[in-house]
């Protein structure tokens, strides 16, 4: 869902989001986790559909570098590590997982929503594995080593960005609920396979 809202706002999503009861559906999956996540709710979007696709590509799409108000790559906001360093590592998780990237997606392996996809993914085989009666210790690992290498490296300085320079709040709400989600979601994980350290499907 999260992956989603930080696509390009396409028609049947748009009208999801502007639907009320949508909010209510959010509330209820929110309970429904795990852990527990302050949610204060996603405002449907301010904007028709066709000025939100505008403010979507001037926000996140238009320009390159440090021209781009909000850009969606997690190279954009470490200076730990090079672009290069990242995508090959992200390039080893996937692969890892036999998860295969769309033609459009191999050249942006950083992309938020890739790597919001990936999590889902994770986190379906681990729901998976629990409904078979299988360990589903590995899939938890790794999403504590996802989460603690990429993720939880730059979701804050994107929320910090956003909340500053994007008016429209129904992208201000997705992006505080992200990083809410996923500061809570990394210590439930880390609880759940008893220990406080990733240990690396990628060292």
């Amino acid at each position: 869902f999260l992956g989603r809202c930080f696509s390009y706002p396409e028609e049947e999503f748009y009208r999801l989001m502007a639907d009320g009861r949508t909010g209510e559906q959010l509330r209820a999956m929110v309970e429904g986790l795990p852990f527990a996540v302050n949610f204060t709710g996603i405002p449907a979007p301010s904007l028709p559909q066709e000025e939100l696709e505008s403010e979507y590509i001037s926000s996140f799409d238009i320009g390159s570098g440090p021209s781009l108000p909000c850009p969606l790559y997690e190279s954009a906001y470490r200076e730990d590590t090079s672009s290069r360093d990242i995508t090959e590592e992200l390039l080893r998780f996937y692969e890892h997982f036999n998860v295969k990237l769309s033609d459009k997606e191999k050249d942006y392996p950083d992309h938020l929503v890739v790597e919001l996809e990936f999590m889902a993914y994770l986190a379906k085989k681990e729901a998976d594995a629990v409904m078979r009666g299988s360990d589903p210790a590995p899939y938890r690992l790794a999403q504590v080593d996802f989460l603690d290498r990429h993720l939880e490296k730059w979701v804050s300085k994107l929320d910090e960005r956003i909340q500053k320079r994007i008016k429209e709040p129904f992208y201000r709400g997705a992006s505080s609920f992200l990083r809410e989600c996923l500061s809570n979601h990394l210590p439930y994980l880390r609880k759940s396979v008893g220990h406080q350290a990733a240990g690396g499907v990628t060292g």
